[in-house]
């Protein structure tokens, strides 16, 4: 097995009891290693949770660089703090943003989020012609749904479900589901205290013995906003297919954003509130993907968890919001050349976006701003696209 290093600027799990970040990793390391985590300077220890794939190499997760330039989608007007602090640690050469300043609503997003979510209770297939191998529980929703819930695969055996396509949802066990892009699952067991300990893969519904779907969280939608304030705006000819893993869940990258030639995308940013502070995870495949290649992929396929680039995306339990992108480890020691595939770089659309020293954040021909690779911190109100070109 070869053995790779992974920065911390990936999906970033961002505690809420913690005064500093922490990691969430479904790639790299042994079962049970320990990590030593770095965010804005302070460490700390966690564990490879068990996601039925066993990666190769150790992890190593090296300090990232702190943040020293401010960007601004306008001038402000004078200096004072903003209502979201960035961490004390981080430096400025400018001052932010007027905590009252509108900030200039320019993202062309498909859509904004609803305000009026439903809170329903679980449905019961709605006439849907999805696969539903014998013993399995049947998915709940058909496509075009108002609870804005995504079928994964619905031919194979998980029927639909947020499940590898050869898994099922079976009496006794939760089963995970996908939402729209720009929206997270608000359903997973309550109970789990540890992100990286049992009930990690406890994510959706719970099906008890007798094949009842329960609600765990009979009070929230099954799928809420995000964040809404980061995208992906593809300048290509082509599309391509950006793949979240599922967590809590096997953490399988099967939930799909496409983003078509010359388009833009929402990318669901979950906030603070999300299960115990984790945050969002991406594997981005080469161009020409489609929502096909957000499956398993393997040293011969770059696809899927051996895609070229990795997003993370999570709000911060400080208010600010923190996105990365790098290149892939798995795709680098499978000997694929970065100069091989497009380039990437975070660009603020609006309000108060803080970038590396530089003054920029991006990987391009193979090198990124920052050594393996680079974080944006968006404060509140801001927003920014991860620009493919």
């Amino acid at each position: 097995m070869k053995k790779f290093t992974v920065v911390a600027t990936l999906a970033l799990a961002l505690t809420a009891n913690a005064s500093f970040g922490s990691l969430s990793l479904g790639l790299g390391g042994n079962l049970g290693d320990p990590l030593v985590i770095f965010f804005n300077g302070a460490a700390a220890n966690a564990h490879v949770g068990d996601t039925g794939y066993t990666p190769p190499g150790h992890v190593s997760i090296p300090e990232p660089v702190p943040t020293t330039h401010d960007v601004y989608s306008t001038p402000p007007e004078e200096e004072t703090v903003p209502s979201s602090t960035p961490p004390s640690d981080t430096k400025y050469d400018a001052p932010p943003v007027p905590s009252g300043a509108e900030p200039e609503e320019t993202t062309d997003y498909a859509t904004e989020p609803s305000t009026d979510v439903a809170i329903g209770e679980v449905p019961d297939g709605q006439k849907n012609t999805f696969n539903t191998p014998s013993g399995a529980i049947r998915f709940p929703w058909n496509y075009g749904n108002s609870d804005k819930v995504v079928p994964i695969t619905p031919k194979s055996k998980n029927g639909g479900w947020a499940m590898s396509p050869d898994q099922m949802c079976m009496p006794n066990s939760w089963c995970p589901y996908a939402c729209e892009p720009g929206y997270y699952s608000a359903q997973w067991d309550t109970s789990a205290k540890m992100y990286n300990g049992q009930g990690s893969m406890n994510g959706g519904l719970y099906v008890d013995g007798n094949g009842k779907i329960t609600k765990p969280n009979p009070n929230q939608p099954f799928c809420a906003p995000g964040m809404f304030n980061a995208g992906i705006k593809n300048t290509l000819g082509q599309s391509v297919s950006a793949c979240q893993t599922v967590y809590p869940g096997n953490e399988a990258m099967i939930i799909p954003t496409v983003v078509n030639p010359g388009g833009n995308a929402i990318l669901n940013v979950v906030p603070k509130t999300y299960w115990l502070g984790t945050s969002a995870q991406y594997y981005v495949n080469l161009a020409g993907s489609s929502a096909d290649q957000c499956i398993w992929g393997n040293a011969d396929k770059p696809i899927g968890n051996w895609g070229p680039f990795i997003f993370g995306a999570g709000q911060s339990s400080d208010g600010n919001t923190y996105i990365s992108v790098q290149y892939n480890p798995l795709y680098l020691s499978s000997g694929f050349k970065a100069t091989d595939t497009y380039n990437v770089k975070i660009e603020c659309e609006s309000g108060y976006c803080n970038y590396p020293t530089g003054g920029q954040c991006k990987c391009e021909q193979g090198v990124c701003s920052v050594d393996n690779g680079c974080t944006v911190t968006l404060g509140d109100g801001a927003k920014a696209n991860f620009v493919i070109y």
